[in-house]
């Protein structure tokens, strides 16, 4: 349950933007990887990482919010089934679709953070 909480205290964070919680939760060393990593290929590393990934999030959309559905303890991973409600920055118009997430723990933080367009790619990533 400890790995639950961290995880929905992490998304908590990002939804307020806050990098030094974020910090807090996270490894030095972490990997984010939203899902438009597998267009780019690029995936966001350490703690300068969380930052320019919540400066390219508020670049790219007025407002980016996580809103978690249901958060799965699989062992060594954490699932987290959530919905990803953004507007966009020049339309301004409001979409809403899956974000499957999944987190490695490691001593207490989060050493990784994937991505996934749908929930079904996520639960097949997490083995859950």
């Amino acid at each position: 349950m400890a790995d639950v909480a961290l995880v929905r205290d992490a998304i908590d964070a990002y939804n307020r933007r806050d990098f030094a919680q974020l910090r807090a939760l996270m490894t030095e060393d972490v990997e984010l990887r939203p899902p438009v990593s597998v267009l780019t290929g690029r995936a966001y590393v350490g703690h300068a990482g969380i930052e320019e990934w919540l400066h390219d999030v508020d670049e790219s959309f007025s407002s980016a919010q996580i809103v978690p559905r249901e958060l799965i303890d699989c062992g060594d991973k954490l699932l987290a089934l959530t919905e990803f409600i953004v507007e966009g920055a020049e339309s301004r118009l409001p979409l809403g679709s899956e974000l499957g997430l999944v987190c490695d723990v490691r001593d207490g933080r989060i050493a990784s953070w994937l991505g996934f367009f749908s929930h079904a790619e996520a639960r097949k990533t997490a083995g859950g």
